[in-house]
């Protein structure tokens, strides 16, 4: 498994992990429970990292901080596909936190903003 650590202009952060194999689901596991999951939620994300074209998004709004997994995917189109699926999840997330509207000119800073440190990172 390849991660990242990744600071959102010291707002909130991200662990961005890829290319995970089936040795790295207890960590994974690891980060989500620190993240307050529960076993069934723990669960459903390491099966959905079994699974081809899959990822997932947890966050915790009290600690500013959340976990962006993404699965193997058929092709390198769709790998980026998931990645900005999940880019959705984790600006969803960090709007609502921070009472921003969708649709703002903050919004789309702030995607651009996690597509950068995601590229920055690889």
């Amino acid at each position: 498994m390849k991660k990242h650590y990744v600071d959102i202009a010291k707002k909130w952060a991200f662990v961005f992990a890829y290319d995970i194999k089936w040795k790295d689901l207890g960590e994974v596991g690891e980060w989500l429970e620190a993240l307050g999951s529960d076993e069934e939620e723990i669960d459903e994300a390491q099966e959905l990292l079994t699974k081809w074209n899959k990822g997932f998004t947890k966050s915790n709004s009290g600690l500013r901080m959340s976990v962006m997994c993404i699965g193997r995917a058929t092709d390198e189109p769709q790998w980026w596909d998931t990645v900005n699926h999940e880019i959705d999840h984790l600006q969803d997330t960090i709007l609502r936190y921070y009472d921003v509207g969708q649709g703002s000119e903050d919004a789309a800073w702030l995607q651009g903003y996690i597509m950068r440190k995601i590229i920055q990172v690889l």
